[in-house]
C-alpha cells in the first residue's frame, strides 16, 4: 500500500511548537475508526487509488471494510505480543503487525499513523497465489493487489523485512513533522534489527523517503480503463527500499533482537 505525504519538519516557529507536542505510540483497538479516517482523508484527492483500494469515502462500505480488517489485525497483533521475558524464551513469530500513532498532546489528537509489518516470506507462501485473501472481489481490485504483492515477493524472496505498508497524515496537519517523526521511529527499530525497509511511495512522499536513503527499485502501475473503468487515471506508485543498517557487518535481517 502507498504512503501519503507523511509531510516534513518546517523550518517556520508555529511548525516546531507544533511538532513539540507530538508523541508516538501503540495504537489501540479503541483508536481504529480514527485511523480508518485519517487514511481515507489523506486519499481524498487519490481518487482511482479510492477505486483499487476501497478508499472512497461516498461509499461507507469501504470505510466499514477498512475498519473490520484494522480491528481484526490490531486485535491479532496484541494477542501475539509477548513480554520481553517471553520472547527469549519462544520463537519470534514469523510475522509482526505493529500500529503507530502520532497524538497530539495539546488537542488529545490522533494526527497521523504508520502500519508496519515485519516479514519473512516461507517458500510455501511464495508458492501461493498472490491474489489470496481477495479471490472474491472484482477483477480490477484482485489485480492491484496482486501486483502489489507480486513486486514485494520478487524483490525480497524470504530475507526477513520491514514492509511500510501505511502512513498517513491528516491533510491538516501535513508538513508539520507528524509523518516524518513516524518514520524515523520506523526506520531506528528497523536499523537496530537490521532490516531492509520496503515501501510502495506516492510522488509526493519520494523526495522525504530519498532523504532517508530510501531508492526506487521499481514501480507498480494499473490502468483502470483495460477494465473498463473510464474516467480515472491510471495509478502508479514507486517501489523504494532502504538497506538493512549493518548489512555489509554480516548482520543483515537478524530481526527479532528489538522490541516491535
Amino acid at each position: 500500500m502507498p504512503l501519503l505525504d507523511p509531510g516534513s519538519p518546517s523550518s517556520s516557529g508555529s511548525s516546531s511548537k507544533r511538532t513539540a507536542y507530538f508523541v508516538v505510540g501503540e495504537a489501540e483497538l479503541k483508536d481504529v475508526r480514527r485511523l480508518v479516517d485519517i487514511e481515507f482523508q489523506a486519499f481524498e484527492n487519490e481518487r482511482t487509488n479510492q477505486q483499487l483500494s476501497y478508499r472512497d469515502y461516498t461509499k461507507p462500505e469501504h470505510f466499514e471494510r477498512s475498519v473490520a480488517l484494522y480491528s481484526k489485525a490490531i486485535s491479532e497483533a496484541n494477542s501475539r505480543r509477548l513480554s520481553t521475558k517471553m520472547r527469549r524464551k519462544q520463537s519470534v513469530p514469523r510475522t509482526t503487525l505493529r500500529f503507530l500513532k502520532v497524538t497530539d498532546t495539546e488537542t488529545g489528537e490522533i494526527v497521523s499513523f504508520a502500519k508496519t509489518e515485519i516479514k519473512g516470506y516461507s517458500a510455501k507462501e511464495l508458492s501461493s497465489p498472490a491474489d489470496a485473501g481477495h479471490e472474491n472481489e472484482p477483477t480490477m481490485n484482485r489485480d492491484w493487489f496482486a501486483l502489489n504483492e507480486i513486486k514485494r515477493r520478487d524483490h525480497l524472496g524470504t530475507t526477513k523485512h520491514c514492509y511500510i505498508a501505511m502512513l498517513a497524515t491528516l491533510p491538516r496537519n501535513q508538513h508539520e513533522g507528524a509523518g516524518t517523526l513516524l518514520l524515523t521511529t520506523i526506520l531506528s527499530t528497523a536499523d537496530q534489527a537490521g532490516l531492509e525497509c520496503y515501501l510502495e511511495g506516492t510522488d509526493t512522499a519520494k523526495s522525504l523517503y530519498e532523504k532517508y536513503d530510501f531508492r526506487a527499485v521499481d514501480e507498480v502501475r494499473l490502468d483502470p480503463a483495460v477494465y473498463g473503468v473510464r474516467g480515472l487515471g491510471v495509478e502508479r506508485q514507486t517501489v523504494m527500499v532502504r538497506g538493512a543498517s549493518g548489512a555489509e557487518d554480516g548482520v543483515e535481517g537478524r530481526g527479532g533482537e528489538v522490541e516491535w
